[in-house]
């Protein structure tokens, strides 16, 4: 570890922009941890990061009081997301597809009968640790497109397929997949809920990055493997399924945004510790950031005062689009002030700048929402992606 850059875990706890505390307030134990650690320590691939997260109860991050967790609106959430993804960008980029599970699951739970909501109740108080299989990355693909078959059997069905690169694969409890479910009618999408444990189910090695290690992003098939009928549920109208995935992408888009947002104000942090840092330089790469966060905040308002569908997912959308630019910018001013002696002295600079170019992988990609987005933009309805089936209301 550099003794230039990182001369401690954390040079100031009130330091710009993580002022708010909310992981120590909320999470202590996990904040102690985070501020006691090194970057390099939390993000390597045998890193105690995911376990300590599951231990700490921020699981249950974005869950109601009513259902077991700590009942954080969207804007506390992505304020404690900025902050996680400040000290540990593979925590905030892996327990986001965690957060994006579970809130598609609180949707159909509310959407549902008792026992759903009973089922997402002993999920938050059993601790169990949710990876995504939604989104599954392949070339052209809608994220909501099924990369994984259900077959009818005797109490519930037999799925195969895989997802990669999945995150949290090593410590996962439970995958939730999208699925092509056999009706009468011709398949139709449906999510199933998969136990980690369950016989068929593999984990194959995927990422070979050294970025974002710490994330567990390897690949996990599923190899005829039995799910109960119960945990399988199928879009029967079309719609509402649709609406339900997109009120967890919207949780997803916000929370991806803040924890990339906060990897690279751990630059600018730096660079605010540097002795003789250029203050103008300092301002640059900050007002970037700023600016991104107040965007994003200003969604998150919007979503705790009850607002879905079209408008604000297209709104979103768009600032993500807006937002990787201003990443890329901020860190580039960062790493340039910072100088080549910061860059040479530790790896930390180098690592966190590639973390921050990380974020335009995620989807969905601009290529597949161009198309839905312009529609919008003239007034007509906004849809993920050409061919996408549904509209976003």
């Amino acid at each position: 570890m550099s003794t230039v850059i990182e001369h401690r875990a954390r040079p100031d706890r009130s330091i710009w922009p993580i002022r708010e505390r909310l992981v120590e307030k909320m999470f202590p134990d996990l904040d102690e941890y985070l501020n006691s650690t090194s970057l390099l320590d939390l993000e390597s691939r045998d890193s105690e990061i995911v376990e300590r997260f599951k231990a700490s109860g921020a699981i249950g991050l974005i869950v109601p009081e009513a259902l077991g967790g700590a009942g954080a609106t969207a804007r506390d959430s992505i304020a404690v997301q900025r902050e996680i993804g400040s000290r540990s960008p593979s925590l905030g980029v892996a327990t986001t597809m965690h957060h994006l599970s579970l809130a598609t699951l609180l949707e159909y739970a509310h959407a549902g009968t008792a026992d759903d909501l009973d089922l997402a109740r002993s999920i938050v108080g059993a601790n169990m640790l949710i990876a995504s299989g939604f989104a599954e990355g392949r070339t052209g693909s809608s994220v909501f497109e099924p990369a994984m078959q259900a077959e009818r059997t005797p109490g519930g069905y037999i799925i195969s397929g895989s997802k990669k690169p999945c995150s949290l694969s090593a410590s996962m409890d439970l995958l939730t997949a999208t699925v092509l479910v056999p009706t009468g009618n011709g398949p139709v999408r449906g999510i199933a809920l998969v136990a980690a444990d369950s016989p068929g189910v593999t984990v194959r090695p995927f990422w070979k990055a050294g970025v974002l290690a710490a994330s567990e992003s390897d690949e996990v098939v599923l190899d005829e493997v039995f799910v109960p009928e119960a945990l399988v549920v199928a879009d029967v109208d079309g719609v509402s399924m649709s609406e339900h995935e997109m009120t967890g992408f919207l949780w997803f888009g916000m929370l991806i945004t803040a924890a990339y947002l906060g990897a690279s104000c751990r630059l600018v942090e730096m660079l605010l510790t540097k002795r003789g840092a250029d203050a103008e330089a300092v301002a640059c790469a900050a007002g970037e950031l700023e600016a991104s966060y107040a965007a994003i905040d200003g969604v998150a308002r919007r979503f705790d005062a009850g607002e879905r569908g079209a408008e604000l997912s297209a709104h979103l959308l768009l600032l993500r689009y807006t937002v990787r630019e201003s990443l890329r910018r901020s860190a580039a001013v960062s790493v340039a002030a910072l100088g080549g002696s910061a860059f040479i002295a530790g790896p930390e600079v180098a690592y966190l700048e590639s973390v921050v170019h990380a974020y335009g992988f995620h989807p969905p990609f601009r290529s597949q929402t161009a198309d839905g987005l312009a529609c919008y933009m003239k007034g007509g309805l906004f849809t993920l992606a050409p061919g996408s089936t549904g509209g976003v209301r």
